[in-house]
């Protein structure tokens, strides 16, 4: 799992859902200047970095079962 972290690379960006909550952990992330955000990602330790994907991976979970997409299935 020590590689997997690359995979997020892309929520430095932005929401994959589309409009992020308060409490996402890339909030600040996103603030910095596009060159910063990615310092600074690769800055974090691989813990930091997994504590940030397993927040997200959560609260994916949770906005997906609200959702009335998923409710429809």
């Amino acid at each position: 799992m020590e590689n997997q972290y690359t995979n997020y690379y892309g929520l430095i960006f932005g929401c994959p859902v589309g409009c992020e909550l308060d409490e996402c952990g890339f909030v600040s992330i996103r603030q910095l200047r596009i060159q910063d955000r990615l310092s600074y990602y690769d800055t974090l330790t691989f813990h930091e970095k997994i504590a940030l994907i397993k927040k997200h991976q959560q609260c994916l979970s949770v906005r997906e079962k609200k959702s009335l997409f998923h409710e429809s299935q």
